[in-house]
């Protein structure tokens, strides 16, 4: 994995150790709370942060697209035809069936589906059988896909994420049409509003949601922290726990500065980086090709 983490016993071992001071496991839970407030914070802060970056296809209505969709999206396969956004369409085996339609909307080109030999599969309209994978779960996994009539590699088959702030779109088909640095969505009552009424498949740069909450791995939180807000997150959290305290004449062992540089250090970092070159990144990984986006408005070409 490209992108670092480290235990969540870590970020607040180091959150303790500027403290100064042994803490209790109740103590401990409210380090963890200043830890996840400093997380959403800085999360909110840029919108460039590679991990939390997706460029993925999305289903549009009518100029909307939904924060979540049931959807997997296939990419990477040798057979180039097996590649794409497959919808919730139903149940096979008591397990969620997807499908691959045409640009009519209509016509089924593949499902991706449970057999009764327990192997997930993607297979056509005439049960021949592209790609599998045998795991036990009771969705379609992510890799250990083989070629069967297809030609390897075998695809990667990935969930869409939740959208939290749309960066970008293509319209229909990717990299056509918007010019991607001028055009993106904006949240609403209906879900994200696109500045068109285009329905169908719509390829969509975004920035995904926070995980709920970082912690010991129990009760829904995760325990895999972002190395890079390592941190600024200890000491943010160190600092506002020093302002907890009865005594807030009292000396603070992190001081202000301490945690302004921390955080300049993150978020430079991000925004340097910047999110289209990431997504760059991205789409040469997937399908190893540069791309060129033209904005028809101004002429200008976007190399990508």
């Amino acid at each position: 994995m490209g992108l670092k983490t480290v235990n969540w016993d870590r970020v607040v071992a180091l959150a303790g150790a500027k403290i100064g001071t042994d803490l209790s496991p109740k103590a401990e839970v409210r380090l963890g709370s200043l830890i996840n407030s400093a997380a959403q914070y800085i999360f909110d802060e840029s919108r460039y942060h590679p991990r939390f970056l997706v460029l993925e296809p999305r289903t549009a209505l009518a100029g909307y697209i939904e924060p979540i969709e049931d959807s997997f999206n296939v990419y990477g396969a040798g057979t180039t035809e097996v590649n794409g956004l497959y919808v919730r369409n139903g149940t096979v085996n008591s397990k969620p069936r997807y499908t691959l339609f045409d640009s009519d909307g209509t016509t089924v080109l593949y499902n991706l589906e449970h057999a009764f030999s327990s192997d997930w599969e993607i297979i056509d309209p005439d049960l021949l059988v592209w790609y599998e994978a045998s795991p036990s779960s009771d969705t379609p996994p992510f890799d250990g896909w083989v070629a069967d009539a297809g030609e390897d590699p075998a695809p990667r088959v990935q969930a869409l994420s939740e959208i939290d702030e749309i960066i970008s779109y293509w319209d229909g088909v990717k990299w056509a049409g918007a010019n991607p640095s001028q055009e993106y969505g904006y949240p609403d009552q209906n879900g994200f509003r696109l500045t068109t009424d285009f329905t169908g498949t719509i390829y969509v740069a975004h920035k995904k949601v926070l995980p709920d909450e970082y912690g010991d791995g129990n009760q829904g939180t995760t325990e895999d922290f972002p190395a890079e807000w390592l941190n600024y997150c200890a000491y943010s959290a160190a600092r506002e726990w020093g302002g907890t305290q009865s005594n807030q004449d009292s000396y603070n062992p992190v001081s202000v500065r301490d945690v302004d540089k921390r955080e300049a250090q993150v978020l430079i970092k991000a925004n340097r980086q910047g999110a289209f070159d990431t997504i760059a990144n991205i789409w040469r990984t997937r399908f190893a090709a540069d791309r060129t986006i033209t904005s028809g408005s101004r002429g200008r070409a976007f190399t990508i």
